[in-house]
């Protein structure tokens, strides 16, 4: 609970990621009812964070109709989203609290913009006008990410488990690592175009998976859903839990000492991977002519924007030193 109350961004996700830390850790399991009400949680969270990030945080101005339309729908989003979240703490009986907020989610999503299936979303729509923005921009190099998976959380727990500074600059060896929607989505087949679109695509796909996950909740085993969380013991006296945000993957590690306290704690953000020195956004900016001024800064923004960090950030170009 302190978890979820702590953190202003995703708070469901590092509330789940604390309780199966603390579980794993403890050597006790995440029953059945949990498991199911954490993953319409996790769903409803990660739909919404990512619909209210791709508009909020467009650094270019989109047309007054459209904004107020798309203020509109965030709201119905965020009430669908929040009433998921609340029937899961209030352990109501098992779907009875999804099915209803889950269908004003979807019609709030797709007045958006999200389309019905693979594809751009709908002319008129908020999302339509932002992909206008994009999708001739072609200044950034397309590259295929390398994606953080649950097949490496035990290198990544051994890391955390044992360097005290590895949690703010996490690294896998001979690897550029990234996480978040664009990577989640590269084993799929990523769209072809110009790079900025494709990102953007990405997360659009990204919550329409999530919204037909969501819907389809009731005809699953709580284990369907198993790629949004994870974990397990870490090798000293410790568990950690692993969750799958809308901005990535997400670690959370605690040590149990022998008297029953929490005796380590350590959190591993998606940010940390995705804006590393030498990770996916730096790469990308290095391997790209960004041009001068305020047309580079503005491009850089929307980079930024789509890589999508949990904390604020501010772009400034300057010329380097005897360049």
């Amino acid at each position: 609970m302190l978890a979820g109350q702590v953190f202003s961004l995703c708070g469901v996700a590092q509330s789940v990621a604390a309780r199966l830390a603390v579980l794993n850790a403890a050597d006790l399991p995440m029953r059945g009812e949990e498991r199911f009400a954490a993953t319409a949680k996790l769903l409803a969270e990660r739909i919404f964070e990512t619909l209210r990030a791709l508009i909020l945080h467009w650094p270019l101005p989109l047309p007054a109709a459209i904004v107020a339309l798309a203020g509109k729908y965030l709201r119905e989003a965020l009430a669908a989203s929040q009433a998921i979240i609340a029937g899961a703490k209030a352990k109501i009986a098992k779907c009875a609290f999804v099915a209803e907020p889950a269908a004003r989610l979807s019609a709030a999503a797709a007045a958006l913009g999200i389309p019905d299936g693979e594809g751009q979303p709908p002319r008129d729509t908020a999302y339509a006008a932002i992909l206008g923005n994009i999708d001739r921009d072609r200044i950034f190099v397309s590259r295929r990410p390398n994606p953080l998976t649950v097949a490496d959380d035990a290198e990544v727990i051994a890391h955390l488990s044992r360097e005290a500074g590895y949690a703010s600059l996490p690294y896998l060896a001979g690897r550029v690592v990234e996480t978040g929607a664009y990577a989640r989505l590269s084993s799929a087949g990523m769209p072809e175009g110009p790079h900025l679109a494709e990102r953007f695509l990405a997360r659009i796909n990204d919550v329409r998976l999530c919204l037909q996950q969501l819907s389809n909740l009731d005809q699953q085993d709580t284990d369907a859903c198993s790629s949004l969380m994870g974990g397990g013991p870490t090798p000293g006296a410790g568990g950690y839990g692993a969750v799958e945000c809308a901005r990535g993957r997400l670690y959370h590690l605690a040590e149990i000492g022998m008297d029953g306290h929490l005796c380590a704690y350590r959190i591993l953000a998606p940010t940390e991977w995705n804006f590393h020195p030498a990770g996916p956004f730096v790469e990308t900016l290095l391997s790209s002519r960004i041009g001068v001024g305020e047309s580079a800064a503005r491009s850089v923004s929307r980079l930024a924007t789509l890589f999508d960090p949990c904390v604020a950030f501010e772009i400034g170009v300057r010329e380097a030193a005897y360049a």
